[in-house]
């Protein structure tokens, strides 16, 4: 079956390192994404604190055309050439840190033929969803003023795809070390 085969894949590159490793990279460019020069603070400044559909939970196609004209043509040139940078390699940054961290959390205390290994692919849905979120967003901001409906339409759907498998997996990671720490109170 493919996913034991990643989740496999996952589990020989996951290492304390790893993990060290992966966050680093991923809080580097949570740093990056979300300051200035190149980020969504300096993308505030130039709109006067209009938002990008990324951060957004649900929107229609509306409302998304709604964000971008309130964008403005700085604000818009800017977010496609600055935040949309970052946004390409950030998926894979913290779909990364998510994945080894929980597949070295759960490697702690269950056996590596546990089906509950398989928790590390949850991430994964999460990075497939950003990349499919980006991609559209990128068409659509490359199209303005012409107006993608059956994009946004998606870029709509694959939105809270992606933040509620970040939920599961920020979840996974403490719930994991739970599971860990009572497996060592269990030995003593």
């Amino acid at each position: 079956m493919i996913a034991d085969t990643i989740s496999s894949a996952i589990r020989k590159r996951s290492s304390g390192r790893a993990v060290l490793a992966s966050f680093i990279a991923f809080a580097a460019l949570a740093a990056l994404i979300n300051g200035r020069p190149f980020g969504l603070a300096q993308l505030e400044a130039i709109t006067g604190g209009a938002g990008i559909l990324d951060m957004e939970f649900t929107y229609t196609p509306e409302q998304a055309y709604a964000m971008l004209a309130a964008l403005g043509d700085a604000g818009r040139a800017f977010y496609l050439t600055s935040v949309v940078p970052l946004d390409l390699v950030f998926p894979l940054a913290y779909t990364l840190f998510y994945a080894v961290a929980i597949t070295w959390l759960l490697a702690r205390w269950l056996p590596a033929e546990s089906t509950w290994m398989r928790l590390n692919l949850v991430p994964l849905v999460t990075g497939a969803a950003d990349y499919c979120e980006n991609a559209g967003v990128i068409a659509m901001l490359l199209a303005y003023p012409a107006e993608l409906y059956g994009v946004a339409a998606f870029t709509a759907v694959v939105s809270p795809i992606k933040f509620t498998f970040i939920a599961l997996s920020m979840l996974i990671i403490p719930g994991a070390l739970a599971g860990w720490a009572a497996s060592v109170l269990k030995r003593r």
